[in-house]
């Protein structure tokens, strides 16, 4: 198995884009795609789902799944944290993308969040920070996962649990990290899922 450190998997990216070639807002609704046939494999079009959608890339893939399981008859709530008005280009397009569609509930945090509930019945998207994260939570992210990790809610990271860092975890605060039912991680493993005191974030 093939390990790569985030400056790594930036590069494949960047790679992939150049040499296939593909733009990067293809490349996100190629990897939305298989994410969202994942997920509809777990949970049935029954399933409230409630999506947490960071500004950066991370973000734009849990927009663009909220869209497809829309589509495919999932009723879907979506809450984009977008506290410093400053998405990637790419979430910006499928912040776009996902409000033409005009089939999800969609609320845009730029001040404080009044936390939807979420029980049991709910299906919590992560899409909050992904690979690219280089420092521990804090403020109202980190209350968010808070309040996530202590609700009854399922939850699905996509690409790594928010708060867990693709590598050097040992100065985090843990109690800020997204514990997952399921993770979907996009192309390899990150070198932080296999040491022993992540598994409990990871789900399966």
């Amino acid at each position: 198995m093939k390990i790569f450190t985030s400056a790594q998997i930036h590069e494949l990216d960047k790679y992939t884009i150049e040499h296939e070639p593909i733009s990067s807002l293809n490349l996100m609704e190629r990897a939305a795609k298989a994410l969202t046939r994942a997920i509809e494999e777990e949970w049935s079009n029954r399933t409230p789902v409630v999506v947490f959608a960071g500004p950066g890339n991370n973000g734009g893939d849990a927009l663009a799944v909220a869209r497809m399981l829309s589509e495919d008859g999932y009723d879907v709530s979506v809450y984009l944290f977008n506290v410093q008005n400053k998405l990637s280009a790419d979430c910006l397009a499928n912040k776009k993308r996902l409000l033409d569609a005009k089939r999800v509930k969609f609320t845009e945090i730029t001040t404080n969040l009044d936390p939807p509930k979420l029980n049991a019945e709910t299906l919590v998207v992560d899409g909050l920070f992904g690979s690219g994260l280089n420092k521990p939570l804090a403020g109202g992210f980190a209350a968010m996962v808070k309040y996530i990790n202590q609700s009854p809610a399922k939850v699905v990271s996509i690409d790594i649990p928010s708060g867990l860092m693709t590598e050097d975890n040992s100065y985090n605060i843990h109690a800020n990290i997204i514990r997952a039912s399921l993770t979907l991680t996009l192309q390899q493993k990150k070198l932080s899922m296999l040491m022993a005191d992540n598994q409990q974030y990871l789900g399966r």
